[in-house]
């Protein structure tokens, strides 16, 4: 990688009064060249003093320039690019997200843009500025909302650093939060029936609904499901006739799903055409408005049940008839088995309960 300063004679120049722009000639590594003008011109009336100042000025854009090409050649960031307005960055990261976890992304950026009036460079997030704004965030929502808000302020410095704007993350410097650990509501399978029988007018929500229940597909990835995303299987001996297969809106992982009797019931006959499956609104309030709904016809209302309380149902119902944590991780499409055991303390804390009912004797 070369840089040249040069200078380029101008049209309006005559054989007695000649003018020149001056501009870098870039040589990259890969045979790819580029000239950018500076927009300094040598003209015939200058004095050797303004002359030799022009080009000491077009030699310090030189110097400049070699030195940002030499940081982006090596992964390193130019100091321009630390002075780039972390806000700005975060926002063309939410713009990438979709559904409900875009909605998480717009909460943060919104706090964001409160706290920094919507302007601060990337020199200056550091550990020291990530633990004032998660202070902040302690402040306007609960421990659990703030570590999740942190997260996607750490997932977008990994993604800066990735660009070459930053070095290395300060997220990796901080302590994580101490989250106290949530109870996962979820249907047994007496209350899932009662969905079922339950008379209700719209019925492709009963139907996503209790279709999650037995697939574990989260509400984003329901919306999306084709009939083109079902498969008819070879029979193996195993009874399943049927599994979809779709990238998951969230992990971007490919998943495998066998269609149980129950869930493909729900669904039948199969279509053979690239339609959705299911015709559900794009707005998680109003799906969820309709579930409500829904509960409250089949009289559920002991427990604070949405959308994607369904998963949560379906991942019980898997390791309470035995199947094994892996199992239900790679069904779920989990990136990290942590996320799996927390159903497994669900199912155990059952047993315990089952256990203790237990009818006593007289020994």
């Amino acid at each position: 990688m070369k840089v040249h300063l040069r200078k380029r004679r101008l049209r309006k120049s005559t054989k007695s009064n000649i003018s020149y722009s001056l501009y870098l000639d870039i040589y990259y590594r890969k045979g790819k060249r580029k000239r950018e003008f500076l927009g300094i011109y040598l003209e015939p009336q200058d004095t050797q003093t303004i002359r030799k100042e022009k080009l000491q000025l077009a030699n310090n854009v030189k110097a400049k320039r070699m030195l940002e090409l030499t940081h982006e050649e090596f992964g390193l960031p130019s100091k321009d690019r630390l002075k780039m307005n972390f806000v700005d960055y975060f926002k063309t990261q939410m713009d990438k997200k979709e559904g409900n976890t875009k909605m998480i992304w717009r909460n943060v950026y919104l706090y964001l843009e409160d706290y920094t009036d919507g302007h601060i460079p990337f020199s200056n997030v550091d550990k020291r500025w990530l633990e004032d704004f998660t202070e902040f965030l302690l402040t306007k929502v609960s421990i659990r909302s703030t570590y999740t808000y942190m997260t996607k302020i750490k997932c977008t410095l990994n993604e800066a650093v990735r660009d070459s704007i930053i070095l290395t993350s300060p997220g990796n410097l901080l302590k994580p939060l101490k989250v106290p650990e949530s109870s996962k509501d979820y249907l047994t399978i007496e209350e899932i029936q009662k969905i079922a029988d339950t008379p209700f007018y719209n019925d492709e929500v009963k139907k996503a609904f209790l279709f999650s229940c037995f697939t574990g597909l989260r509400l984003c990835d329901l919306r999306k499901l084709k009939w083109t995303d079902i498969k008819e299987t070879a029979y193996n001996g195993s009874g399943i006739k049927y599994t979809l297969t779709i990238q998951q809106n969230k992990t971007k992982n490919y998943t495998t799903v066998p269609l149980s009797e129950t869930a493909y019931n729900l669904i039948k006959p199969k279509q053979n055409n690239d339609s959705l499956v299911f015709q559900l609104s794009k707005y998680h309030v109003s799906t969820q408005r309709v579930l409500n709904k829904l509960l409250e016809a089949a009289q559920i209302s002991s427990k604070h049940i949405t959308f994607h309380c369904a998963r949560h149902s379906n991942a019980v119902m898997l390791l309470a008839n035995g199947a094994d944590l892996m199992t239900v991780k790679e069904l779920l499409g989990h990136r990290d088995i942590k996320s799996t055991q927390i159903y497994a303390k669900v199912v155990n804390a059952s047993k315990d309960k089952a256990v203790i009912s237990l009818p006593t004797i007289n020994l």
